[in-house]
């Protein structure tokens, strides 16, 4: 499926030491190396303080087979505390790592408070943010509203995720993802993540991505209104604070 994706130009890829306890690592790692010049690779590390963030730098480019990974990001920051802890701790590692030219730049990501990673925008130069973006998403803590005007200002890039997580509550109804897809691709992102859960979601998601086409206002509004009911944090379980 990646291999696919990849022959397709598909060249943005986004994965963690933390997804299935290092698997996603190592299972690029299979593929990542023989097409290395293709490809911009972004990864993540969970931990707070410098020496931390650093051993997880290593341990990802031992996982992935590369010399140097594009964009390293302090993952999942989403309160105040933790915000405070990476800033005098886990950036110091990554910045030594940026310095020894084992990463090129340094992002964030937040799913849950808005104006957290508003507030580490404020405060450190970041290259990038991965925040949740999508129709339903507008309705708990809307990052499109309260983050994405920032960082464009500030010229950031934006990659936005979970456009079409928080669809559980469909309960076994086929969900159509083009609308989720597009609308999120017709805010100013710089490229959306997408999970791929199954070989065959592939061609779908392959074919949205080539005949996308923007959403109208009117359009956008009306796919957020169809989804308000579903706007909990039952649903959208990043959201819970």
């Amino acid at each position: 499926a990646i291999q696919k994706l990849l022959d397709a130009g598909v060249n943005y890829i986004d994965t963690a030491p933390s997804y299935t306890g290092g698997r996603s690592e190592r299972l690029l790692g299979e593929i990542v190396p023989g097409r290395r010049k293709e490809l911009f690779i972004a990864t993540k590390t969970l931990a707070r303080d410098a020496d931390g963030a650093y051993a997880e730098v290593l341990q990802s480019l031992e996982r992935l087979k590369i010399g140097q990974i594009d964009l390293l990001q302090l993952h999942a920051i989403n309160d105040t505390g933790t915000l405070e802890a990476v800033l005098s701790g886990a950036v110091k590692g990554l910045e030594r790592a940026k310095r020894e030219g084992k990463i090129r730049f340094i992002g964030i990501t937040g799913h849950t408070r808005p104006e957290v990673i508003a507030k580490a925008l404020d405060q450190y130069p970041f290259d990038s943010i991965l925040i949740p973006l999508s129709a339903v998403d507008t309705h708990i803590g809307d990052f499109a509203k309260e983050v994405v005007p920032q960082a464009q200002k500030l010229g950031i890039s934006i990659a936005g995720m979970k456009s079409l997580k928080g669809m559980e509550f469909a309960k076994g109804k086929e969900i159509d993802p083009e609308p989720h897809i597009r609308y999120t691709m017709t805010l100013p992102v710089s490229t959306l993540t997408i999970g791929l859960r199954r070989e065959s979601e592939v061609d779908t998601n392959l074919r949205i991505a080539r005949g996308f086409k923007p959403m109208a206002a009117e359009e956008m509004r009306a796919l957020e209104e169809s989804v308000k009911a579903q706007a909990t944090e039952g649903n959208l379980w990043w959201k819970r604070k």
